[in-house]
């Protein structure tokens, strides 16, 4: 983190100490002292680690397969033109449909537990898909002379000059997804009231107008969206670098 990443983090506490002070209720607004105090008690329990590892398993099942099959379908698209043109409906269909809809109609259909990476899937696969499909559309002419001269088959395209290609995209299409989609199972959680999650512990502190318990679980989020873009962050600086 920055310096002045770190000044303004500062400056936000020191707000919400005012606010807390100003308010004077904790339903309302916790002190930030009592937050961290929730946070360090609850971070030793095993409930706290099973809720943060079932969230993060079902966004990484999500996430995995909308990048497969975004991938494949992308390299197929801008392969056939045919494909391509039969499958524009969908996309367009899976980029206009509201988030909140892939939500609720998932949980009618599935039930609580089977929806969450579902979900993830059906909003992250159009981000894969569309950037994909972009980044193949805006490749070097170069390159494609090159394709044309010296023909190969498509898997050995695919393996030797499309994926190296997408490289770079796929890194910062992936920052970008998981992020959104670690956030969109949080709250498909919360309305699917799971078992066992990030968004069930939320559920319980709304519940309980527990709001320190909310603000505590909220921090819990935004740690580990930081860690996930710090981590990308890494590879795509790595990638920059000729790493």
């Amino acid at each position: 983190m920055k310096k002045e990443h770190g000044i303004t983090v500062l400056i936000l506490v020191l707000l919400w100490q005012v606010l807390s002070v100003v308010v004077h209720n904790d339903i309302l607004i916790p002190y930030p002292i009592d937050v961290l105090q929730y946070l360090l008690q609850i971070i030793t329990t095993q409930n706290f680690y099973q809720s943060v590892f079932q969230t993060i398993v079902r966004v990484c099942i999500g996430f995995g397969i909308s990048f497969i099959i975004a991938l494949i379908l992308s390299i197929i698209s801008n392969h056939s033109k045919v494909f391509r043109t039969l499958f524009e409906p969908i996309q367009l269909l899976t980029k206009s449909i509201p988030n909140i809809s892939y939500i609720v109609i998932t949980l009618v259909w599935l039930g609580s537990e089977k929806s969450v990476s579902v979900i993830c899937f059906l909003i992250l696969f159009p981000i894969f898909y569309n950037n994909f499909l972009f980044s193949m559309d805006n490749e070097p002419q170069e390159l494609k002379d090159i394709a044309r001269i010296y023909p190969e088959s498509f898997f050995e395209l695919a393996r030797s000059k499309t994926i190296p290609m997408l490289i770079p995209t796929i890194l910062s299409s992936s920052k970008m997804a998981f992020g959104l989609g670690f956030k969109v199972a949080v709250m498909a959680e919360i309305l699917g009231q799971v078992r066992t999650g990030i968004g069930r512990q939320l559920h319980i502190a709304r519940l309980n107008l527990d709001t320190t318990g909310l603000f505590a679980w909220t921090i819990v989020i935004i740690c580990i969206c930081f860690i996930i873009d710090w981590i990308f962050n890494q590879l795509i600086n790595k990638k920059s670098n000729g790493g």
